[in-house]
């Protein structure tokens, strides 16, 4: 159960499964997919309020596959598949028995923002959290074969990583003081071929991050809401409530993989022996300290007062393998070695019959529908009957938009939750439709976001006349949908729309 191969099997058969699972869900898409829907309709420098990078990857994918939930699945499939494969690259550096490297790598079932929330919903953590296994494995490997590529290599991640996700900076900026920390990864740093990754990096990162510039207010507002900046009314109350987030967040994010491998393989708890030192290991070891001293630094010098789980996956993935390898150097029995083999196979089960029961059971123990059991095929086909049959679908909502767009071929998609973003018309100003929609199921009125959106993109909802529709829930006989629409006859208003 130790070679490349099997690993590589076992590997691709769990990831070809849940994007089989996420296939047969059929057409209804989760929030994230339903922004790449839209933001992947065109190449930008910049979109929203998060780097651009997934929804580049997400264009392609659509050019190759057409716009749908194939394309969404795949390019969410190859991402775990990368991150799996990166971090039993890197195992494979710092612990030398195979198995427990093997163990080390699937040990990431154990944690639930990877084996469950990345798998149902992430997009920019997932890709993150991809780019930076594949850094942390090419600084092991600059390390051992020192390269003007490998230098290159490491360029081209960290831009990527900083076009992924804004946060990627702390992973950076742990590796970086990790490694300043270590005298053999010091000389890495001070080599003069490092001047040739921070050209890259800035070469490839400059263009969107004019973008960012220009779009400065909207991403620090945004970044400011996430991290709570100005919710404490004191300095002190600020840094009691960052600090107790980010123990209980980190706790949440590590609680289940600490308490399985400390009470599987509790040795490695021991000291290490003086003749066991492992670079590689302590650079983990450092990473890790660094990780902590930054989200610190973060709280006391720059006020940050929330931290989410999921923010921790590119910083604690490698806490399992560092685990592993104290563990193993100062010695795993075979019985335990077997336990764990267990607990990793069935928390990896236990995952696929929840991706099963979200769909197909969620509504049996659930007391309202979830948004998988939205009824875009029957909305879609109700549309139709009511005369539209393409051109521009404005949402008040990113749900709404994809939602609706993704059964009508060309649709160009605009939601006031991605308003950076206005998509280009997909037909001539005499081709087309205009359709405006809304969730009504607790009222007839357009929501006022969607209003105020309108007015911006200058569409004139005058002497216009509002409709409604109404669909069963999906599998479930709990309510029904209601959607609101007004459909304007020529998709000429839509097409100019330009935020003034």
């Amino acid at each position: 159960m130790s070679s490349p191969r099997q690993f590589l099997w076992l590997l691709l058969g769990y990831v070809l499964l849940h994007l089989l699972i996420r296939l047969a869900m059929g057409g209804t898409l989760e929030l994230d997919e339903a922004e790449q829907l839209i933001l992947g309709q065109q190449l930008a420098l910049g979109y929203n309020t998060q780097p651009p990078l997934y929804s580049w990857l997400q264009w392609l994918f659509f050019q190759l596959f057409g716009e749908g939930v194939f394309a969404l699945a795949v390019l969410k499939s190859l991402l775990l598949f990368s991150i799996y494969l990166f971090t039993w690259l890197t195992a494979g550096k710092l612990i030398r028995n195979q198995r427990i490297a093997l163990l080390a790598a699937f040990s990431l079932f154990l944690i639930p923002s990877i084996a469950w929330e990345s798998v149902r919903d992430l997009t920019h953590t997932v890709l993150a959290t991809a780019i930076a296994s594949a850094t942390f494995y090419t600084a092991i490997h600059i390390y051992q074969k020192r390269s003007w590529t490998g230098y290159g290599v490491l360029g081209m991640l960290l831009a990527c990583g900083m076009l992924a996700k804004y946060s990627f900076a702390l992973f950076a900026l742990s590796l970086l003081l990790a490694a300043l920390s270590i005298r053999e990864y010091r000389r890495l740093i001070l080599d003069r071929r490092i001047i040739v990754s921070a050209i890259i990096a800035v070469l490839l990162f400059l263009p969107h991050m004019l973008w960012a510039i220009a779009h400065l207010d909207e991403i620090r507002a945004f970044i400011g809401d996430q991290v709570g900046e100005g919710s404490q009314t004191g300095y002190l109350a600020g840094v009691v409530s960052g600090f107790t987030s980010l123990v209980k967040n980190s706790a949440e994010f590590l609680i289940l993989v600490w308490l399985v491998l400390t009470l599987l393989v509790p040795s490695a708890y021991r000291p290490l022996a003086a003749g066991s030192v492992n670079p590689h290991r302590l650079l983990a070891a450092r990473f890790l300290i660094a990780a902590v001293l930054v989200c610190v630094l973060l709280i006391v010098i720059f006020g940050t007062t929330q931290f989410q789980s999921r923010w921790f996956q590119p910083l604690l993935i490698i806490f399992p393998l560092y685990f592993l390898s104290r563990a193993e150097a100062v010695g795993i029995s075979p019985r335990r070695e077997t336990l764990l083999r267990s607990v990793i196979i069935f928390f990896a089960a236990t995952v696929i019959v929840l991706r099963f029961s979200q769909f197909w059971l969620a509504p049996y123990v659930q007391k309202n529908p979830s948004r998988m059991q939205y009824p875009s095929a029957d909305l879609a086909e109700q549309l139709k009957l009511q005369g539209f049959n393409g051109g521009t679908v404005i949402g008040d909502s990113n749900l709404t938009a994809a939602n609706i767009g993704l059964y009508f071929e060309n649709a160009r998609l605009l939601s006031p939750k991605t308003e950076l973003f206005i998509a280009d018309s997909r037909s001539s100003e005499s081709e087309g439709q205009c359709l405006i929609a809304w969730k009504a199921t607790r009222e007839d009125a357009m929501p006022r976001g969607l209003d105020h959106y309108l007015r911006s993109l200058g569409v004139d909802l005058t002497d216009s006349v509002s409709g409604y529709i109404t669909a069963p829930y999906q599998y479930t006989d709990r309510g029904e949908y209601r959607l609101g629409f007004v459909l304007l006859s020529s998709e000429r208003v839509c097409n100019n729309a330009s935020l003034k």
